[in-house]
């Protein structure tokens, strides 16, 4: 069977194509507008692929910290939406898709940096199924791999992490959601001497940053959506670093939608393995406004240019991907800009 990672490419363009629409939609203030657009586009063109993908995680929904949820999108039930659970494409290379419409969707409609679409690929029934819910955790770059342990406390595997990268606490920095559920560990790893990077949104976007050398972003902590954690595991998969993850589910609903999944002990330590079987992953992301690894799309008469990174484990890559994009016929007969 042919691996997912012979196909990074053609992933990286569906994120292009996601980016170039919703990204006009930028300081709109309508989210439910750029969410839908995003997950309608995403259906589009992934019913191309030359794989037959099922929609394993889609995050479709916004969960409170007392477990309400609001629908991101605006038309419930619509066929031309992606939704979890479909089957897209034709191929007979049969995957299991992760795909994040926007990371990022307040950013987004606020003008805001760090705003991304992104997909993962691995071949099918490798990828853990759960509930849209929260999910802590620990996320290192490659040289910290086997440092971590989610059942210490923040404090101890900050210091690991330093140790580990041959540098004292105070010379490393650790992104953590600005959320008041993140109260005590913020106070705890200020303790160490660690810089903190309090993100308005998105522990998806920094999970990039961590797996790559020389990054300033050292490791990502905290309480966040469990779709973003499957993703997460494909970047790290793929760049070589770890994830250590434990669903949160906020009431008993959520734990009842855990067994579900099959998933009866939500205090279960999930490691990277654990959320994506096996070694044949394929993630891309598109910059849909600029951020700390993605630049934005950048529009022009005609057209627009993106930046993308696309990676995969076979073969084992990572490539930064800039784009112009004539989209109509008349597009660049003054020149494109470099």
């Amino acid at each position: 069977m042919e691996g997912v990672g012979l196909r990074a490419l053609d992933y990286a363009a569906v994120t292009e194509r996601v980016a170039l629409r919703v990204a006009r939609l930028e300081g709109s203030g309508d989210a439910e507008r750029a969410y839908t657009l995003a997950a309608e586009t995403f259906r589009e063109e992934l019913a191309g692929m030359p794989v037959g993908g099922r929609v394993a995680l889609l995050r479709e929904q916004h969960v409170d910290e007392q477990g309400r949820a609001r629908p991101l999108k605006k038309k419930e039930g619509d066929p031309h939406t992606l939704r979890a659970g479909d089957v897209v494409g034709s191929g007979e290379v049969r995957v299991d898709l992760a795909v994040e419409p926007v990371e990022g969707l307040s950013l987004l409609v606020k003008g805001q940096q760090g705003a991304i679409s992104a997909v993962a690929a691995a071949p099918e029934g490798t990828m853990l199924r759960t509930p849209d819910m929260y999910m802590s955790k620990l996320i290192v770059g490659p040289r910290a791999r086997g440092h971590i342990d989610i059942d210490a406390p923040a404090a101890e595997n900050v210091e690991a992490i330093a140790a580990a990268l041959g540098r004292r606490a105070s010379e490393i920095t650790v992104v953590v959601l600005d959320r008041d559920r993140h109260r005590e560990l913020i106070d705890e790893i200020r303790r160490t001497g660690a810089r903190i990077h309090m993100r308005p949104e998105g522990d998806l976007t920094p999970s990039i940053a961590v797996g790559l050398r020389d990054s300033d972003v050292h490791a990502v902590i905290g309480i966040g959506g469990a779709p973003e954690g499957v993703l997460a595991a494909a970047v790290v998969k793929c760049l070589g670093g770890e994830i250590q993850a434990r669903m949160w589910p906020v009431n008993r609903a959520q734990v009842e939608r855990l067994r579900e999944y099959g998933l009866g002990d939500p205090e279960r330590k999930l490691t990277t393995d654990d959320l994506i079987r096996g070694d044949d992953v394929v993630f891309a992301a598109t910059g849909l406004t600029s951020g700390e690894t993605l630049e934005g799309v950048r529009y022009f008469r005609g057209g627009g240019r993106t930046h993308t990174v696309v990676m995969s484990t076979r073969p084992r890559m990572i490539r930064f991907v800039d784009t112009i994009h004539a989209l109509e016929p008349d597009a660049g007969l003054q020149g494109f800009q470099r």
